[in-house]
């Protein structure tokens, strides 16, 4: 039996379904600049050994790589760093728009950095629960 009630539930849940569905496309994945910014998790980047090393480029880009790889859904095998002068280069591949949003905080957050140009993608992991 049809009832007026019903027929508003039904109304709001097909409403709720073709909402949620709305924004799904199967182009291409977002990159880090789809994502507004916000403060990530706090994940500590190994600490330089003296004042001079924390400006070294090679030890910014190191810092940037283990800072990187400590935010969940990172794929470990994707990511590359390279620094001069401050200005860090990411390149990698998240599983979420989340984890890739996270690793560029990361990456600010690494004392001597001065600016992270970036290139990420998201990618989820394989079924099989691997990294690709």
């Amino acid at each position: 039996m049809f009832t007026p009630m019903s027929g508003r539930l039904v109304t709001a849940s097909v409403s709720l379904l073709l909402g949620l569905t709305a924004g799904c496309t199967a182009t291409t994945a977002p990159t880090a600049d789809h994502f507004p910014q916000s403060d990530p998790p706090r994940v500590e980047a190994p600490h330089a050994g003296n004042p001079i090393e924390l400006h070294d480029d090679a030890s910014i880009a190191r810092r940037v790589r283990a800072a990187v790889l400590g935010v969940p859904g990172i794929h470990d095998t994707s990511v590359l760093v390279s620094a001069e002068a401050g200005v860090v280069s990411l390149r990698a591949t998240a599983s979420d728009e989340v984890s890739a949003r996270n690793a560029v905080q990361a990456a600010r957050q690494v004392t001597g950095v001065r600016t992270v140009d970036y290139d990420l993608a998201v990618e989820p992991l394989q079924h099989d629960g691997k990294n690709k």
